[in-house]
C-alpha cells in the first residue's frame, strides 16, 4: 500500500519538473530575444546618432558658407554699381614708385571626407608700384583660389580720391604669398588691408607688422563687413599679432558652440549652437592677448597700421 501511494507522488513531481524546465526555457528564450532586440535598437539609434550629428556639422557649414556668400554679393552689388557711374581718373605725366607690404587674414576651406570645415589663414601681401599704363596685375605664391582683382581695382580708385594723385601712369604689382596651396573662400576681405599698404608704398612709408585687419574696401572710403572673423582673429593671434582690426560692429560675433548630449546609454549626439560672443574675449579664451580693434573709415585704419 505504501508504493501503490508514492507512484503518484511521483508523477507530480516528474510533471512540476518538465513544467519548470519548460518555463524556464521559454523565460530563457523571451529574455535572449528580448536581449537582441535591445542590441539591435541600440545599434540603430547609434546609426542615426552619428547620421544627426553629421547633419548637424552639415547644416553649420552650410550656414556659414551662406553667411560669407552673401556679404561678398553686397559687397559686390555696391562696387559694380560703383564702376556703372565711374568717370575716367585725371592723366598724371609720370607714374608712381613705391612699394609696401601687409599681413592679410582670410578663411580658406579644410575638407575631411565629405566634411568641410573653415579655418583662419595669415598670407603676406606685396605691393609694387611701377611707371605704367594704369595695369593692376595679381600674382599668387603658390596657387592661390582668392578672387581679389575687383577689391583692388577699388583700393586703386580710393587712394587716388584719398592722396589726389592719379594712378593712369602707373601699374600696381601685387603679389600674395602663402605657406601652401590654399583654397580661399573670401578673396574680397583683404581689400581693406591691401588698400592700407597702397596707400603706404604712395606715401613711401612702412607699416606696422603687429598689426592685422580683416574688412572689405567701398568705393566711399569706408570698411564694409565680413564674414569668418573669429577664425581670421585666432588665426591673427596664432600668428604673433598685437592688434586686429575688424570693421565697424564686428567686435562681437557669432560663434558656433559643439554640444554633446547622451540622451541614453551608448547614444551620442552632437549639435552646433550659435553664440555671441566678443572677439577680444574669444581670443582670450584660447590664451591670446591681441587687441581687438573696429575701424570705420581707411583713414582710421591707415592711423592704426602707422601709429600716427
Amino acid at each position: 500500500m505504501i508504493r501503490l501511494a508514492e507512484t503518484p507522488r511521483r508523477n507530480d513531481f516528474r510533471s512540476f519538473l518538465v513544467l519548470s524546465l519548460l518555463g524556464n526555457f521559454l523565460f530563457a528564450s523571451l529574455a535572449s530575444y528580448g536581449l537582441w532586440q535591445w542590441e539591435s535598437q541600440r545599434s540603430q539609434l547609434g546609426e542615426l546618432s552619428d547620421s544627426y550629428t553629421e547633419l548637424s556639422a552639415q547644416c553649420r557649414n552650410l550656414e556659414q558658407q551662406l553667411n560669407m556668400t552673401k556679404t561678398q554679393l553686397d559687397y559686390y552689388k555696391e562696387q559694380a554699381e560703383f564702376y556703372s557711374s565711374l568717370l575716367e581718373s585725371g592723366n598724371t605725366t609720370t607714374g608712381i614708385i613705391g612699394q609696401a607690404s601687409v599681413r592679410i587674414v582670410a578663411v580658406r576651406t579644410v575638407r575631411e571626407g565629405l566634411q568641410i570645415e573653415y579655418q583662419g589663414i595669415v598670407m603676406a601681401a606685396d605691393v609694387e608700384l611701377r611707371e605704367g599704363s594704369g595695369r593692376i596685375l595679381v600674382d599668387t605664391v603658390p596657387r592661390i583660389g582668392i578672387d581679389i582683382q575687383t577689391s583692388v581695382r577699388t583700393a586703386v580708385r580710393v587712394v587716388e580720391d584719398v592722396t589726389g594723385i592719379s594712378f593712369g601712369k602707373t601699374d600696381v604689382v601685387l603679389t600674395i604669398k602663402a605657406s601652401q596651396d590654399v583654397e580661399i573662400v573670401d578673396g574680397p576681405s583683404a581689400g581693406a588691408a591691401i588698400t592700407v599698404a597702397l596707400l603706404a608704398a604712395v606715401r613711401r612709408q612702412s607699416l606696422n607688422k603687429n598689426v592685422y585687419m580683416t574688412g572689405t574696401i567701398n568705393s566711399d572710403k569706408s570698411i564694409g563687413q565680413v564674414g569668418g572673423i573669429a577664425e581670421k582673429a585666432l588665426a591673427a593671434a596664432e600668428n604673433g599679432s598685437g592688434y586686429f582690426l575688424v570693421p565697424e560692429g564686428q567686435s562681437t560675433v557669432v560663434v558656433y558652440v559643439p554640444k554633446v548630449t547622451h540622451p541614453i546609454p551608448g547614444w551620442t549626439v552632437i549639435v552646433y549652437e550659435q553664440k555671441l560672443v566678443s572677439v577680444q574675449d574669444y581670443l582670450e579664451e584660447h590664451g591670446y592677448s591681441t587687441v581687438v580693434v573696429e575701424v570705420a573709415t581707411i583713414e582710421e585704419a591707415y592711423a592704426e597700421f602707422s601709429g600716427s
